[in-house]
């Protein structure tokens, strides 16, 4: 039993005559007429009582006609609902960021996307791995921004490669450190650092960074995952935090701080991870684009 013969016994009992029936959902009538047969041997029981003016349902017939009305109406309402949800996905992009130094990589990506996606509405939480990860698991965000690594071991998100990030540290202008044309691991681990969270992909970034140098176990880390406040906490103290490529040529962060002469020994490889069971939205494909 299909839809198609549910709509047909549904519009024959609607409109009361095979003709009219016929007409209405633009089918030929002999066919209408073959179909409303099938369903009557496939069930055992006659649906309609033939009149001279057309048809009526039997008493047998109407409990099957209303159920089968009750069930169009539910496909119907799932299909509109399904409709709806694809419409809510070209307008609207929730996208999470982890660790929180990749949301440099939105600087030049997300105005393109705008001006691509005038309408698009777009929610970005730059939060720690195990967030992110729960959130898109959750379906309360379209895709993450992050690490390979961290996210290749989640096997129910498919992952699409990035560009590597490239990650640099940076102090306050007048910072000891900031009137040295280069500068070491070591030199840079006499001060405090600036980690957006303890676990995840952040201490990965800096440990990229270090190389063969391990930070101590004791070294003086300060956790914190909102940026702007970051830069504050660097602004006033001798402490050494670390920002993306995009930064290099911002003038106003640059007129506050200096990029350490330092780059990083490897980067970071970075991907975009959505889950496996569901297509990437319009608009989240054309930000993926926009990376690579």
């Amino acid at each position: 039993m299909n839809t198609s013969k549910l709509r047909y016994i549904v519009a024959v009992d609607r409109f009361g005559s095979m003709t009219a029936a016929a007409a209405a959902i633009h089918v030929s009538q002999p066919s209408l007429t073959r179909t409303v047969a099938e369903v009557e041997k496939e069930l055992g029981i006659a649906l309609f009582e033939r009149r001279a003016r057309g048809v009526i349902a039997t008493s047998q017939g109407r409990n099957i006609i209303d159920r089968a009305a009750r069930i169009l109406a539910d496909i119907d309402r799932l299909n509109m609902d399904a409709k709806e949800f694809r419409k809510y996905q070209e307008s609207h992009l929730r996208i999470c960021i982890s660790p929180p130094p990749l949301i440099t990589l939105m600087n030049p990506a997300l105005p393109q996307l705008l001006i691509l996606y005038p309408k698009l509405k777009v929610d970005i939480k730059s939060v720690s791995t195990d967030q992110a990860i729960s959130l898109l698991r959750a379906g309360d965000s379209d895709i993450i921004i992050g690490p390979m690594r961290a996210l290749d071991e989640r096997k129910e998100f498919k992952l699409i490669p990035l560009k590597p990030f490239d990650a640099y540290f940076f102090t306050r202008r007048d910072h000891p450190l900031a009137k040295k044309r280069s500068v070491s691991p070591r030199q840079i681990l006499h001060y405090p650092l600036v980690l957006p969270e303890r676990d995840g992909a952040s201490p990965e970034i800096t440990n990229r960074l270090f190389g063969d140098i391990e930070i101590p176990a004791d070294h003086p880390i300060h956790i914190i995952g909102h940026f702007p406040l970051a830069c504050e906490v660097v602004a006033a103290t001798d402490s050494v935090a670390t920002v993306g490529r995009t930064y290099l040529n911002n003038t106003e962060f640059l007129k506050r701080f200096t990029i350490l002469g330092f780059s990083s020994i490897d980067k970071l490889d970075v991907s975009c991870a959505h889950r496996q069971a569901f297509e990437l939205p319009a608009p989240a494909a054309a930000l993926v684009e926009i990376l690579c």
